[in-house]
């Protein structure tokens, strides 16, 4: 089995390295001016996307033992954070890697490496990797919190039953946890984090994985358009208009403030002790109630 894991591993990066620079090697003119289409560049980005995409799944298979196991974090959830990240790097990476052979190749060295990167693009790659560390850290806080047993009883089972898990999922504070990357579901996606909303969907997620869908689409077939029919030598990639940066801006900010506030307000009773009277549990300072005695 090892050796066939290596095998594959050792495919992958031929399809996503070796193969986009014999593509181009091989087929260097350009087209003749009735076929506009550029397909041996285009050809080459989508062996390099399916050379990346290919690696990711193995390293996902190996770690997690699903194939989109790297899109699984350590509560053994699928996160959104990551499903961001992982669709820029392969559709950034891929891009620029396959501008830069096909200028290699068509053109020189020299100047093969200018290629002009769109400022909203980094800035939307910032926001990426900030959700990312961010989320963790926001996520902390509910982990201080307890969560109450009644609620963390009522949401285990339902997952249990509608998600069909191999064991109930627990719970670190107000952070529901999964015991095994096996339970992980795509629903995790689109619903809640803490007890008492892990089988709602989550407004703010649901907003940012459309978003989010949309925009890498969107530059997606940008990139595939300015790659098929764009100039000979490409020295810029096309721009990230200001309206997707502020959409995946807008999607960011209420992702990471949703992980902020807790979705239970109301704090847990404190216990009352056996022969205590019901009134002395009150807080400090409240006066009891008449008439009401230690049962």
């Amino acid at each position: 089995m090892k050796s066939h894991g290596y095998v594959l591993r050792t495919l992958a990066v031929l399809l996503a390295a070796g193969a986009p620079a014999v593509i181009l090697l091989v087929h260097p003119d350009p087209p003749s001016a009735a076929n506009k289409l550029d397909w041996p560049r285009l050809a080459a980005w989508a062996s390099c996307l399916l050379g990346m995409f290919a690696l990711f799944v193995l390293a996902g298979l190996k770690i997690r033992g699903r194939v989109l196991g790297v899109l699984i974090d350590e509560r053994n959830r699928y996160s959104l954070s990551r499903l961001q990240m992982t669709l820029w790097t392969l559709l950034v990476l891929a891009t620029l890697y396959t501008v830069y052979i096909a200028n290699i190749v068509r053109g020189d060295a020299t100047t093969a490496l200018i290629v002009d990167l769109d400022y909203n693009l980094i800035a939307l790659m910032g926001f990426n990797l900030a959700s990312f560390v961010g989320a963790p850290m926001a996520l902390s806080r509910k982990a201080e919190q307890p969560a109450s047993d009644n609620a963390l009883a009522t949401t285990s089972q339902q997952l249990l039953d509608t998600q069909k898990l191999t064991a109930p999922p627990s719970a670190r504070g107000q952070v529901l946890t999964k015991n095994d990357p096996k339970d992980a579901r795509l629903a995790d996606l689109i619903r809640g984090e803490d007890v008492t909303n892990a089988t709602l969907v989550d407004l703010p997620r649901l907003q940012m994985l459309l978003i989010t869908m949309v925009v890498v689409f969107v530059y997606g077939a940008a990139v595939g358009h300015s790659l098929g029919s764009g100039d000979w030598l490409l020295e810029t990639l096309p721009k990230l208009h200001n309206t997707l940066l502020l959409l995946a801006l807008i999607s960011h900010s209420g992702y990471v403030v949703g992980k902020l506030i807790p979705s239970n307000l109301t704090p847990n009773p404190a216990p009352v002790q056996p022969g205590q009277p019901v009134n002395a549990a009150a807080p400090q300072g409240q006066a009891p109630q008449p008439g009401v005695n230690s049962l």
